[in-house]
Order: structure tokens, then sequence, then C-alpha cells
């Protein structure tokens, strides 16, 4: 974060310093694990723990604290100031951070892919620009201000996610910002159990639009309609991409390799991307084009293309003992799951297509339907279906309507119990995606058979 002593902090969070105003820092933290000798520890009270009660154990390194109890005895060293509520006191501290120094703020939203398109779009644009970039997923109410708050002093361009659950969120988040440059990947089914409908969900996207700065700019999705519908009425700059419509950013000549990624031509250039998936080229053309929005140079984005690579369990192909782990876990949705095993249909394998796909959240009312129909759906290329948790039975439901027998269909109640049926199932020549909502904790499979990529001694000797 930007350097500032502890008055100056209570004056951008409209707090009142306790002792010690001259004491200096230049980073925040809400975890009491994570502070440094130069931090200042927000104390913030979440659903489950209250970080005040971990003021005490954050202050043996940090040097000061934002709290809204002052600690019963604090080191005569340590910086304190008081404020109303922590958590607004955070966002306010990203609202000045914001109107006092210069950067050029990107914000992503959409209901795929951000993190993704994120690291695209820091990647290309840090080429020619000194970039920062969230860490993450940090998107909510909390971790998107915690980035704002964290910017470095020489910052040219900040890049930043902003996801919602609820209505008004991104509302907040773009109006303490707002940014000059508004992404945006794709709108479909998520958090819909919190909405009712898609349309519901792009009017409260529509929120990062409405409050970007005076003379934004959004980039923009030609080939989701939600996306195209809920930009009819902006009046600023539109940077357009998409494979199917006509955009400003639009490749020709796709070859589509696979796992191994795709190559394509953009402005009489060839690209080639190592993500796999369609969707990886989508998230690539946004990165692109918002590069080039803000003026990067086709040969800093040639060069950034280069460095692509993908976000932690989010499409990272893993070789286990012969066979390949697509490993997608980190979430989904019915979109984000209708692609992956798109994907796992197309790819080239020697040996069988297993799909081990976890519970959806976040449905709504209707969950069961979509985890039916998202079975309906699943390609017949793909030669076995492990389900994992509650919800996936449905999928099972939806997957024996269109044609698959029990013996290409097996279900697990948890994601420990699918791990081992798995560590003895999976053969060499396997592609196996692993995907699911992050509470399943579907990533705890990748990482368990990630520890065990050796056969034990009897499975090599039978």
């Amino acid at each position: 974060m930007p350097t500032l002593t502890m008055r100056e902090l209570a004056e951008m969070t409209h707090g009142e310093v306790v002792q010690n105003p001259d004491v200096i820092i230049s980073s925040v933290v809400i975890d009491s694990r994570e502070v440094k000798p130069d931090s200042v520890f927000f104390a913030i009270k979440g659903e489950r723990l209250d970080g005040h009660q971990f003021v005490p154990q954050a202050l043996e390194t940090a040097r000061g604290a934002v709290v809204a109890r002052i600690p019963e005895s604090v080191a005569r060293d340590k910086g304190i100031v008081r404020v109303a509520d922590t958590t607004k006191a955070l966002q306010e501290l990203a609202r000045s951070i914001r109107n006092r120094y210069k950067f050029l703020l990107i914000a992503i939203t959409g209901s795929a892919g951000k993190t993704t398109t994120k690291e695209m779009i820091a990647t290309l644009v840090a080429t020619e620009r000194r970039t920062w970039k969230s860490w993450g997923n940090f998107n909510n109410l909390i971790g998107c201000p915690l980035c704002i708050d964290n910017t470095p002093d020489d910052a040219e361009v900040v890049v930043s996610e902003m996801g919602m659950n609820h209505k008004g969120e991104i509302a907040l988040l773009a109006g303490l910002t707002h940014p000059d440059v508004g992404v945006y990947t794709n709108i479909g089914p998520v958090h819909i159990e919190f909405f009712g409908t898609i349309e519901k969900i792009a009017e409260a996207k529509k929120e990062l639009l409405d409050n970007l700065a005076p003379s934004g700019t959004v980039v923009l999705n030609v080939d989701n309609e939600y996306v195209m519908n809920i930009s009819r009425g902006f009046t600023g700059r539109k940077v357009t991409y998409g494979i199917d419509h006509t955009a400003d950013f639009r490749p020709v000549s796709i070859v589509e390799r696979g796992l191994f990624g795709a190559r394509f031509t953009l402005h009489e250039r060839t690209f080639d991307l190592a993500l796999p998936g369609r969707h990886n080229l989508e998230n690539l053309l946004a990165a692109i084009a918002t590069a080039r929005a803000i003026g990067i140079s086709w040969e800093g984005i040639e060069r950034g293309v280069r460095e692509v690579k993908p976000a932690y369990h989010r499409g990272v192909m893993i070789p286990w003992r012969g066979a390949t782990l697509y490993d997608d876990s980190y979430n989904s949705n019915p979109y984000a799951l209708s692609r992956a095993l798109s994907l796992l249909q197309q790819a080239d394998v020697h040996g069988r297509r297993i799909a081990v796909i976890g519970d959806m959240l976040e449905l709504g009312e209707r969950e069961l339907e979509y985890h039916y129909e998202a079975g309906r759906e699943i390609p017949n290329a793909v030669d076995i279906v492990v389900a994992v948790g509650r919800r996936s039975e449905a999928l099972l439901d939806g997957a024996r309507h269109a044609g698959f027998s029990d013996e290409r269909l097996y279900h697990f109640d948890n994601a420990e119990t699918a791990t081992g049926f798995l560590e003895r199932f999976i053969r060499p020549g396997d592609l196996v995606l692993v995907k699911a909502s992050r509470g399943i904790g579907l990533d705890k499979i990748v990482t368990k058979l990630q520890a065990d990529r050796e056969p034990r001694t009897a499975e090599r000797e039978a």
C-alpha cells in the first residue's frame, strides 16, 4: 500500500488515533497469520470469527491495528486507530487511496472466468506498465477493497475482480473506486439462488457499468446476449471481443489443439495460447481487448501471451501414473461445467474420458433441476461419470436419461471416499476432469492424488 502514518490512516478511514499517530505503515492485512513488520491489522468481524480476538497476536509483529474495540493492553510503540466499523473502514481506505493516487483501475466481472481473465490482463499489461493485481479470487466486499488498500506507491495500473452474491454488492465496490475500465466475461446462472433468474443476475452485473469513471471504457463479450443487453444504454467507449459474432477483437484461422490450447490469428498476428478450451480463448480475447484499450502495444501483448499460464486449480494439466488429470476444481456452475465437458469431449485420449463432477452450489430452489439438466447434456464421448455430493445424484439421473448405463456411473457422498476409488480406478492413458463448486472440496482429490503419484508396491506387483 502507499506508505502512510497512522494519523493519515485515521483521516482516510474516518477514525480517531488512540495512540502513536506517527507510526508508519505500508501494508494492510486482515489475517493475523499474515502480518509483517510494516503491517496495520484490520480487526474484521466476520460470520464465524471476530478479528478483535487476534489483535494481541497480530501486534506481536504488526506496527498497528484498526479496531472498533480498543484492546485492554497495547505496547506503547504500537499505533491504534479506532473506527465505528472495521469493514467499512477497510472500504473507505480503498476509496481514499483511489482518490489520492492516479493509477488506472481495471475491474473484471462476470459469471465465469473472472480470475483467469484478471491474471491474463495483468500479465499482458505488465509487459509495459507497472501493474498491481488482486491475489487469488479476492473479489468480494472485503477482498476487493483489500487489493486497492495494498496498491504500491508506484503502481500505474491496478487489475481487480468484482464478484457478487447479492444485488448491490458490485454497486458498492464500483461506487467506492469508479474503475476506468470495466471488463465483462459472460453472464450465466451463477449464484442464481440469490436472484431467481439470469435476467436479475445481469441486472446486478450492470452495476459495474453504472459506476465506471465518467470517461470509462467497457470491454464486452459480443457472444453473450446478457452482456450485450445490459450494455445497450451505455454511451461511453465500448470495446468488443468474441468468436461467433463480429467484434473489434475477433480471431480467425482458429486451430483448436484440445488440451494443448489453440492457435489463432488476430489483427494479422498469430498467437499460440497454451491454455485449453474455447473459454480460455474467450478470456484471452478479453485480456487482449483490454490491453489494447489502455494502449499496450501489440509487441507487448505478444510477449504477454507467451507468459500466460493457468491459475491455481483452474484448468491445470497434471500427469499422474501415466494418466492425465485436468484440474478445474476451483469452482463450478452449469455454464462452466458445460464448457469443461466440451473440452473433455474434444480431447485426443488414448484411454478413457472420466468426468469427476461434484455438486454445484448456490443454484437456488431449482438446484436439482439444474443438476439433472447438466447430466442430460454430458457428451456421450465421456466414458465414466463419477459424481460427488448429494445434489449430484440428480446429475446421474440426467445422465441415465441421456443414455448412460449404470456401469458408466458412480456416486460418492464426499471427496474423501471418491479419492480412494479414483486411486484404484484410474489407468494409464485416462484423461480425468475434476470439477465442482469450491465448497465440495474436490481440489482435495487432486492434492491427494498429486501426493501419491507412484502406485503402491502391491499395485505395481499386480
